[in-house]
């Protein structure tokens, strides 16, 4: 498995985890286009176990990536429109 996004982990909870999108890097895809990589990844980091993950896109949307807790990529899920959405209903996650 390679990394063909390049992202940043912002932030690890008890109930999830947020990273952000880099793919404005010369060469790198968005963590939407490398998704199975990125939960292949994270996973293999021991940080997804438990957790749902949410990713701030190149937009600024906040999304989220629906795996199976054991490194697979499931589907996405529409989440928040801003960052600050988001950090508005962390505590409910």
């Amino acid at each position: 498995m390679k990394l063909r996004s390049s992202f940043e982990v912002d932030m690890i909870e008890p109930n999830f985890v947020l990273i952000s999108d880099n793919a404005n890097e010369e060469g790198t895809m968005s963590i939407t286009n490398d998704a199975e990589n990125v939960i292949k990844w994270l996973n293999g980091q021991r940080i997804l176990k438990g957790k749902r993950l949410f990713y701030i896109d190149t937009e600024g949307r906040v999304d989220e990536l629906i795996h199976d807790g054991v490194g697979n990529f499931i589907d996405f899920r529409s989440g928040f429109n801003t960052i600050e959405e988001f950090e508005q209903e962390k505590m409910f996650l």
